[in-house]
């Protein structure tokens, strides 16, 4: 039997201390090289990390060079994808002349108090007509013909082919929401917000659509692809939502037979002596501008989606002496008409007469009660430089759309 002495309980205790000194001291030895391996996990998630949030800004993000609107290049209009921003919905002005934009003066003053990303310029002018400092002042018609636009005559489908084109060069910029088809003779009427947030409030095109019973446009070799059920007859310049747009430009089947069927009859030189009573009473005469757009739509089962008038005034005369060798025109208003109160009085009109289908139209866009017009025609360039000297009261003809 062993004795418990004082010195062996000393002996004992002291082993015991050293052993545990020697474990701490392992211990202290191994810790660092565990918290080394666990902050070097550490480190490398965190910079994966960072490297996947740089990599998604790069992708997703504005471009920081320019501010905004970085968009991927688009080959067809369906399934286009829009880069991530917050730059807001562009207005799309198509314009159809034959060369020079004559009321370049006045659209100047329209597009300088407007910001570039805002809105996108097209051109359809003659081939090879191109515009530059020196043949127009405003600098939003620069460059901004198409390459690729034809000979147009009117009442020939090369009207609705050149505006065809027009909708397929704007549809390649995703940020083009609202389209509007202009002539080389339209001025607009408000200033551009009062225009972008009218168009804007509503998800309807606006195109003037009517069914014409006494028109005999409609051509019955037209049918399968056009029954007469879908004819329709407007004014062609319009205003169309991105939808509406995609359609037109995509359309393959209906333009051709307007090509083949819809054919304008030439007047002969002595028309003027009995215009109401000549050669082409009885015959076939089609103006394919003033039926494609609203043919095709009807066909689409689409006419549920526009309001069915256009956003353009213009001011007919049915009698004999307005009557061109080509057919009616609408009046043209020159210096003499190109005052304030001209238009107010436009300005004024909340609705449309149809006595065709004896339709009364109210005017209104995202279900309220508006004007009917935002842009008129046809004006000289003298009307042009008339209401360029009375800009201050031209801006403030209507007192709640005042700058």
């Amino acid at each position: 039997m062993k004795v418990w002495t004082k010195e062996r309980a000393l002996s004992l205790r002291t082993r015991r201390t050293v052993f545990l000194q020697a474990d701490m001291k392992r211990k202290a030895t191994a810790s660092p090289r565990w918290r080394w391996k666990f902050g070097g996990f550490l480190l490398m998630g965190t910079l994966l990390t960072l490297f996947m949030l740089v990599h998604l800004q790069t992708l997703f993000g504005p471009d920081a060079s320019d501010g905004a609107n970085t968009v991927p290049v688009v080959t067809s209009f369906e399934g286009q994808q829009f880069s991530l921003n917050r730059t807001k919905s562009k207005l799309a002005f198509m314009f159809l002349t034959g060369h020079n934009m004559a009321l370049d003066i006045l659209w100047n003053q329209f597009f300088e108090e407007v910001e570039e990303h805002e809105y996108s310029v097209y051109i359809h002018a003659r081939p090879g007509y191109s515009f530059s400092k020196g043949n127009t002042i405003c600098r939003s018609f620069i460059n901004r013909q198409l390459n690729n636009s034809i000979l147009v005559e009117w009442g020939e489908a090369t009207m609705i082919r050149a505006e065809r084109l027009l909708l397929t060069e704007a549809l390649q910029d995703p940020l083009n929401q609202r389209f509007f088809l202009l002539s080389d003779s339209c001025i607009p009427l408000y200033n551009f917000t009062h225009i972008y947030n009218y168009v804007m409030s509503s998800q309807k095109s606006f195109v003037d659509s009517f069914v014409d019973k006494n028109d005999d446009q409609y051509n019955i070799l037209m049918e399968p692809v056009i029954s007469e059920d879908k004819w329709r007859k407007g004014s062609q310049w319009v205003a169309l939502t991105r939808k509406h747009a995609e359609v037109i430009a995509g359309d393959s089947t209906v333009f051709p037979s307007f090509v083949d069927h819809c054919k304008k009859i030439n007047l002969s030189d002595n028309w003027k002596g009995d215009p109401m009573n000549n050669e082409t009473i009885g015959r076939h005469n089609c103006i394919p501008d003033e039926h494609y757009i609203q043919t095709l739509l009807a066909i689409k089962g689409l006419e549920g989606e526009i309001e069915r008038r256009t956003l353009t005034f213009s001011r007919w005369e049915n009698s004999a002496k307005d009557q061109g060798q080509n057919g009616w025109h609408p009046v043209t208003f020159k210096f003499a008409d190109a005052t304030v109160q001209t238009i107010k009085e436009i300005q004024a009109i909340t609705n449309v007469r149809y006595e065709i289908e004896s339709r009364t139209e109210w005017c209104s866009a995202g279900g309220h009660r508006r004007h009917c017009f935002l842009f008129a025609r046809k004006f000289t360039r003298a009307a042009a430089f008339r209401l360029i000297d009375q800009v201050d009261q031209y801006k403030s003809s209507d007192p709640d759309l005042a700058e």
